[in-house]
């Protein structure tokens, strides 16, 4: 007899931008937290942003294990938030995080996500997928998989996969996908497209068929600074998105705890 163990998903918005509690299995982690204060990138003149909504507050946290951060930019790698979680919960992070954090937190478990090498935490894999970039911004993806090849695509800023990284995604069940509707687009000095809105979504549902579509980063905040009058902003409409035919599409507008099957 053959027993396949059941898969467990359970997802809960710590913030109503990019911040997530996850429950996968047996691992509960919380993903790129930004709880507190404002965010900078770089100087108040050229960013600062706020949320509108106030996020689950640090108190609230459901019980998680790890610290799991995407990107090196404040608004992924908020040291203010960071700050205030226990010193004993171990913090994963892909690159540029990772040695941000280190000179930040030089007594505290931080854990490099590589691109090669597979991280394992309560028997969940962690791999971070970098874009072929050379000069910033650059936004990682991270595929999260357990020991059956289930999978969790997450990319808040979108993602192109070349074909090896299409190649190595497609090895995996994709349960969930992660990533930002909106169209948020620069001066190409100052990074150009930042995220690449719904044609880019629609391009990883189609190459990695994930069963569930969860958006991410499409906060609407109050900002100033430089990039806030530059910045072009589409965002999405997420209730038409809703009625797409054959596109799982989950809109969590609140705080809940949902259980994926």
């Amino acid at each position: 007899t053959f027993t396949h163990s059941i898969i467990m998903i359970k997802i809960k918005r710590l913030n109503l931008d990019s911040s997530w509690y996850i429950k996968f299995n047996q691992l509960n982690f919380i993903l790129d937290p930004w709880l507190i204060g404002s965010e900078i990138d770089g100087f108040k003149w050229l960013n600062e942003q706020w949320h509108i909504k106030p996020p689950v507050t640090i108190k609230d946290i459901p019980n998680y294990d790890s610290i799991i951060i995407s990107q090196n930019y404040e608004d992924h790698c908020h040291l203010e938030t960071l700050k205030k979680l226990p010193d004993d919960k171990s913090i994963l992070a892909t690159e540029k995080a990772y040695s941000k954090l280190k000179k930040q937190f030089p007594n505290r478990e931080i854990i490099h996500i590589d691109t090669k090498n597979k991280i394992e935490k309560n028997k969940i894999n962690f791999i971070s997928i970098k874009p072929p970039k050379i000069m910033d911004p650059i936004y990682f993806a991270l595929l999260i998989y357990d020991q059956e090849n289930n999978g969790i695509f997450y990319a808040p800023h979108g993602f192109t996969l070349d074909e090896n990284q299409k190649k190595l995604v497609n090895k995996f069940k994709i349960k969930l996908m992660i990533t930002t509707f909106t169209e948020f687009k620069l001066p190409k000095i100052m990074g150009g497209y930042v995220n690449p809105g719904m044609s880019n979504v629609y391009e990883l549902y189609n190459q990695i068929s994930p069963k569930y579509i969860v958006n991410t980063h499409d906060e609407k905040k109050k900002a100033k600074g430089l990039v806030s009058l530059l910045a072009k902003i589409k965002y999405p409409d997420l209730k038409s998105i809703e009625n797409v035919k054959d596109f799982n599409f989950i809109n969590i507008d609140n705080y809940k705890t949902i259980t994926l099957n």
